[in-house]
């Protein structure tokens, strides 16, 4: 590896030689491109040349942008056979002492931008420290992660063939939208971002060539073409495993997400999916590990930012997600003949994907404590949820993909002498259980891997059961196993399939057992619950009639609440196919 510095400059020159100085005491040869400065500064520039000392001054003869500089720079040291180059900029903000950090780094990690990451005196103006805000949401968007922490500091390491690359083939900005541009384009060719972070000043008075209208239009600009391009990288993004460019030979796409120490967003509306496949691998196969995005977003931002970052991946797997798209219309079109309304629109289906996205976010709001007991509506005048049933009474809780069951499951699993188990499906346990240490690690709650329901999951449930535990479960998927499992119950006027597992395992734990649902009303939740049955009979020879007779209750009671609140309906895929024998190609 050989690192050399370059220093572009517009008229700063004060301060250029003791930043050249504090350069060279790293042993760096030093390339400063002059950008068309004025004559005073021009001189004082040129003056500093000194090649038998290891300082080059190139000039440009107008002012072509820090852009241009920067990359006249680049392409001046891979011809002295340089590989990478240390760019700081000449104004004396950054603290150069980090520059051994910086090396090191670099040498650590050859293939990565090492960057600073900005720690502000009281020195920074207002203005500039929002609109620095402003850009970090935007570029959060454009990466769809929250990996680069800062890209607009002047003072980074790149690889020079990878820059030079990008700036040939796609284009950079060439002025004030060059810093934030060049590192989002390499981070979407798979360059890895490290942050160092370097204490900055703005010292009295400093020279900006930040033209407050020029340059803001620029940076608009800019910010519409990466969002466009990130857009359009999107669906190699899906079929990467969320991941902007391929695994490398010999390394799986989880690997090279794990090398690169960030959680990509990944929504749950899988665009491209053929209708043959099984309900795990369209909905929840990305649903939780977004989560984790979202959840760091909405601790910076909040709510209203963890929208505006999801809009346009909910646009794209709108536009793209066919399979989703016609389940969600072939729904929309049963709701409203149960319902004696309009037929849907395309943008009631909109509405419906858009729902599933804040969905996602209440999640988030519960989970990470934002949610509180005054933003839930409880039953019957209950002000509590153990005021209705005692939390040291084991029963077993049947629940849907209908609103947002997480409200009741993240608010009851606050109490530390409480526990609730809830079965997933084997996909999602692992990737659930990694973001739930993440958003409330003081939580209660034993996620449990299951594919199907068999003797095993029986018995260890059991124990959880003997222990006054609550088993949750979800009676509204037929598991990926048990496809031949099934009994066919009404809903919205026509028969659909329900798993027997939920009801056989209800039946096997000899508890009370519980139908329950939450769903967002008028900026709050409201809760219902109503006991099944204190105890599931399933006599022989007549398992299937009860087990049906069961299931026909608990839908009848479900569609009562998703009659009155269509949009939150998450079920995207065909909910009325008969299920295929699992023997079935998929």
């Amino acid at each position: 590896m050989q690192i050399c510095a370059v220093i572009p400059t517009h008229n700063h020159h004060t301060v250029l030689a003791d930043v050249v100085a504090a350069v060279r005491a790293s042993d760096l040869a030093v390339i400063i491109v002059d950008d068309g400065s004025d004559y005073i500064a021009r001189d004082s520039i040129a003056r500093l040349h000194d090649p038998d000392n290891g300082v080059t001054v190139q000039r440009l003869d107008e002012n072509c942008g820090k852009g241009i500089a920067v990359m006249t720079g680049f392409a001046t040291a891979q011809r002295h056979g340089y590989t990478h180059a240390l760019q700081v900029d000449a104004d004396g903000q950054h603290d150069l002492a980090r520059i051994p950090d910086m090396l090191r780094a670099a040498r650590a990690n050859p293939n990565a931008v090492i960057t600073g990451k900005p720690v502000y005196d009281d020195s920074i103006p207002a203005g500039r420290k929002f609109g620095r805000w402003i850009t970090h949401f935007w570029v959060w968007v454009e990466t769809l992660s929250l990996h680069i922490r800062d890209s607009m500091c002047g003072f980074r390491i790149y690889p020079i063939d990878a820059s030079l690359l990008v700036w040939q083939r796609e284009g950079v900005g060439a002025k004030m939208d060059f810093d934030t541009e060049i590192m989002v384009r390499l981070y979407w060719r798979g360059v890895d971002v490290v942050h160092i972070p370097v204490e900055v000043i703005y010292p009295e008075g400093n020279i900006s060539n930040f033209r407050m209208w020029d340059d803001n239009v620029l940076i608009t600009l800019m910010h519409i073409r990466l969002v466009l391009g990130m857009i359009a990288r999107l669906p190699g993004f899906v079929l990467q495993g969320g991941n902007w460019q391929p695994a490398r030979p010999g390394q799986t796409h989880q690997m090279q997400a794990q090398s690169r120490t960030q959680t990509q967003p990944h929504f749950s509306l899988q665009s491209d999916t053929s209708p043959a496949q099984h309900w795990a691998d369209i909905d929840e196969r990305g649903m939780y590990w977004g989560m984790r995005f979202l959840g760091m977003v909405y601790k910076a931002g909040g709510r209203y930012l963890c929208l505006a970052a999801m809009l346009p991946v909910i646009v794209y797997f709108f536009l793209t997600g066919e399979t989703a798209r016609k389940a969600s219309r072939k729904y929309l079109r049963k709701m409203a003949r149960a319902n004696g309304t309009p037929p849907p629109r395309w943008r009631d289906s909109f509405a419906h994907f858009w729902r599933f996205g804040e969905a996602a976010l209440d999640k988030i709001a519960g989970w990470s404590g934002e949610m509180k007991m005054d933003d839930v509506i409880l039953p019957d005048g209950h002000d509590g949820i153990f005021s209705y049933i005692p939390k040291d009474r084991a029963i077993v809780l049947l629940v849907s993909h209908f609103g947002n069951i997480e409200i009741i499951r993240a608010l009851a699993s606050r109490d530390r002498d409480f526990r609730v188990n809830v079965l997933l499906h084997q996909k999602n346990a692992a990737r659930f259980g990694k973001v739930l240490k993440k958003l409330a690690p003081e939580s209660q709650v034993n996620l449990i891997e299951v594919s199907e329901i068999g003797p095993d999951t029986a018995i260890m449930l059991s124990q959880k059961v003997e222990q006054g535990e609550w088993v949750v479960i979800a009676a509204d998927r037929v598991a990926i196993g048990a496809r031949d499992k099934t009994v066919m119950v009404p809903f919205l006027g026509d028969p659909a399939p329900l798993p027997q597992g939920p009801f056989i395992l209800a039946h096997l734990l000899g508890c009370p057992v519980y139908m329950t649902a939450a769903w967002r009303t008028n900026g709050r939740f409201e809760i219902a619950w109503e006991k099944l049955t204190d105890r599931m009979v399933l006599p022989r020879g007549k398992r299937i009639e009860a087990i049906t007779d069961y299931a026909t209750q608990y839908m009848a009671w479900l569609e009562q609440h998703v009659r009155a609140h269509p949009l939150q309906w998450y079920n995207f895929f065909d909910f009325w196919a008969r299920p295929r024998d699992k023997n079935d190609q998929q």
